[in-house]
């Protein structure tokens, strides 16, 4: 089945294959194409200009022909023939300039135009779209020096997340990031990293600042270290560089020090599964996919997604796979997104947890980049047909993560449940 493509700059675009778009004559989209190149936000910039006319005019004229970097910086830019793009950037920054050109346009005096002209990221073929004005509360508008208020440049990402984060970012505090810093123990020859799912059936009764070793009797010798996966160090980076576009504050916490408070007060995005987390374990949201031990064929205890309420066509419970008998070495990861109630009613808890470190950091990735984000509103949509993206208010996702040389390569969507 075909998947719905949505974007939100400051209009829906409807499927590129959908038959409302095959009415779009050529005519039509000349026209459109001359209102933008006669709008303020091009004056002034005739290269731009020159761009615009000429990828426009190729893609109408042209349609199965996909415009390529070199073409462009010889008819366009005036480049020779020895034009090497690996040295020169020319058409890549101008496309970029030209694409928060189009966003300002459509921001300011093309806001009531019927047809879009957007330039993909990663392409230089234009696409020809519907639009239908959205909320005023996602349009920028002019102040009295006809500058736009909004930084044009963060509007089409925040109103492409908005369905999964607007309630985590509608808060002006920071959201709070906690990252899982268990802990080893044992001595230098014989380190083991406590794994709190150990307690799955009894959580011990211990403040959360005082998540250790000696709270849960797991072992009479000392903490030596503390540990952080590589998927919860390149999701932070994920997250911190999602809310640097989104313009909003958060900041970073590591679990062993979160607090009741922090969790009664914020806003908060966890990376890491119960297994690193222990204060996890404690929450009183019911969840229908949990983090348990289970036994596989050899009788082995293997650290397991176990999914509580099955539907049809799903599993009880869900295992990596590696490649050989290392931990480390794990070929297919599996993790789970939860959106949940915080402590206070007004609050969001999102956790963002793999099997394994990489299916962390894969969660964090799916939550976070635009093309995951379409396919996640994709499945998650509830909103009648013609109206804007909405989401259910608690739910989880399980998602599937190909590993390789220890970086997720491919992530796909499972299945999910609402809460």
């Amino acid at each position: 089945m075909q998947q719905e493509n949505i974007c939100y700059m400051h209009c829906y675009k409807l499927d590129v294959t959908s038959p409302g778009l095959m009415n779009i004559t050529n005519e039509e989209k000349f026209a459109e194409l001359e209102k933008v190149l006669q709008g303020r936000t091009l004056q002034g910039s005739e290269n731009l200009r020159a761009f615009l006319r000429f990828v426009t005019s190729q893609a109408i004229e042209n349609q199965e022909r996909q415009l390529k970097e070199y073409i462009i910086a010889t008819e366009v830019f005036g480049r020779g023939s020895q034009y090497d793009p690996r040295i020169d950037s020319v058409v890549r920054v101008q496309a970029g300039r030209l694409r928060v050109k189009l966003q300002e346009y459509y921001a300011t005096d093309g806001k009531n135009d019927k047809l879009v002209i957007e330039l993909p990221k990663g392409h230089y073929t234009p696409i020809f779209s519907h639009a239908h004005n959205v909320s005023p509360a996602l349009t920028a508008e002019p102040d009295g020096n006809g500058k736009v208020s909004e930084n044009i440049e963060t509007a089409a990402p925040r109103q492409l997340a908005a369905p999964l984060w607007d309630d985590l970012l509608s808060a002006p505090e920071p959201v709070l990031v906690v990252f899982s810093n268990t802990i080893f123990h044992g001595t230098y020859e014989g380190m083991k990293l406590f794994n709190s799912l150990d307690f799955m059936h009894g959580s011990p009764e211990s403040d959360v600042l005082r998540q250790s070793v000696g709270s849960g009797g797991q072992s009479p010798e000392p903490v030596i270290d503390h540990y952080t996966g590589i998927g919860e160090v390149m999701g932070v980076y994920s997250l911190g560089d999602f809310f640097a576009r989104m313009h909003h504050p958060y900041r970073l916490k590591r679990s062993l020090l979160l607090t009741w408070d922090d969790a009664k007060t914020d806003n908060i995005v966890v990376l890491g599964s119960p297994a690193e987390n222990l204060f996890l374990l404690d929450l009183p949201q019911n969840q229908d996919m949990v983090f348990r031990w289970v036994q596989d064929g050899k009788e082995r205890n293997l650290n397991a997604i176990v999914n509580i309420k099955p539907q049809p066509g799903e599993q009880e419970y869900y295992l990596a796979k590696q490649y050989d008998s290392s931990p480390s070495h794990v070929s297919e990861d599996y993790a789970v997104i939860s959106l949940l109630k915080g402590l206070s009613e007004k609050n969001r808890l999102l956790i963002l947890a793999g099997i394994n470190t990489f299916g962390t950091q894969a969660a964090a990735e799916y939550v976070t980049q635009p093309e995951y984000i379409k396919d996640l509103i994709s499945h998650l949509n509830i909103a009648p047909p013609g109206e804007p993206p909405k989401l259910p208010t608690y739910y989880q996702i399980l998602i599937k993560v190909k590993v390789n040389g220890g970086v997720p390569i491919q992530i796909s969507y499972v299945t999910h449940h609402v809460l």
